[in-house]
């Protein structure tokens, strides 16, 4: 696989450099009033960009056709919302303490649950629901082993250094896409915890499957890695509560009931429709949490109903603008 190489470009660099320069006032003002001002902030410019008003609309109208237009605005608010008050989040990950932690997480069932799964190391499928930066504080502060999570490469080298060192503060590793699967395979017969954001469009590779009413194309990795690797598999899913904690919860995920070495292919779609139904009974659950900008069905097949059929299930009716 080739490796994508990050761009060390002047313009590139003086992107990098506003960026640190607005973080580093931002850190000056205490969070809570810090979350207050990226929240509002990021509800004025989803109403300027009308590219990121129309995206995030027509995402959330897409998954549920049936909900009034007021409460598709509702949701949309809601998540602008949540938008800016992640950004906040992200920039505490190096000065979260004991204390800052205690205040603002909440691990269901409970912290011993996420203790023992995390360190026993094995897969965790996650996705962009709640805060997925947060996710891995919380795991390894609630565990003792690193996390290693699965990412794509910044086009901007300065900013994924950036990125690469804040995570690694919080001992959380990255593993990127473009790298050989063999330190993969390699970290988890150490048992290693190794989470996989799986909802990305995954381009013309991936597989189709039903996803909020629409086709997406989705990675096969956490299938692969998963069917090939004896270790355990949990889904980690996050949300925003009244008091604006993020809560965190853990559940095992079940192999599916098929013999990975008569049919891998049967197999791999079998775990990957349980956690993207999984994902998305969750978001059903927390809409306004969900990360509704992001290109997630960008790529679409050359024949759906064909896809849709081998699914056997029905070609729903395109939902009008």
């Amino acid at each position: 696989m080739a490796r994508k190489r990050s761009s060390r470009s002047p313009g590139k660099f003086t992107e990098y450099v506003f960026l640190r320069f607005v973080a580093f006032g931002l850190l000056l003002i205490p969070f809570r009033l810090r979350a207050f001002l990226l929240e509002r902030l990021a509800l004025i410019l989803g109403r300027l960009s009308s590219n990121a008003r129309t995206r995030v609309a027509q995402n959330i109208k897409q998954a549920f056709p049936e909900k009034s237009t007021e409460w598709h605005e509702q949701i949309a608010r809601q998540n602008f919302l949540n938008l800016g008050r992640m950004a906040a989040e992200f920039l505490q990950g190096p000065r979260i303490n004991d204390r800052f932690f205690k205040k603002w997480f909440v691990l269901k069932p409970d912290a011993k649950t996420h203790k023992r799964c995390y360190d026993g190391g094995g897969i965790l499928v996650l996705g962009h629901l709640g805060n997925w930066e947060w996710k891995g504080v919380a795991i390894t502060r609630t565990g003792s082993r690193d996390l290693y999570v699965l990412a794509k490469r910044q086009g901007n080298f300065w900013s994924n250094k950036w990125i690469e060192d804040t995570r690694g503060k919080q001992n959380i590793k990255l593993l990127y896409t473009d790298e050989s699967p063999r330190a993969i395979f390699r970290l988890l017969k150490e048992k290693a915890l190794i989470g996989f954001i799986s909802d990305q469009d995954a381009g013309k590779s991936g597989e189709f499957v039903p996803f909020l009413g629409r086709l997406a194309s989705t990675y096969q990795g956490p299938a692969l890695f998963a069917r090939k690797a004896d270790v355990p598999l949990y889904f980690l899913w996050s949300y925003h509560d009244e008091k604006r904690r993020l809560v965190y919860e853990l559940q095992e995920f079940p192999r599916p009931n098929l013999d990975p070495r008569a049919d891998p292919e049967a197999w791999d779609r079998a775990f990957t429709i349980s956690w993207v139904k999984l994902l998305e009974e969750k978001i059903r659950l927390h809409p306004g949490d969900y990360y509704w900008i992001h290109r997630r069905w960008h790529t679409q097949p050359a024949d759906p109903a064909a896809i849709w059929k081998s699914w056997n299930l029905p070609m729903p009716a395109p939902v009008q603008d």
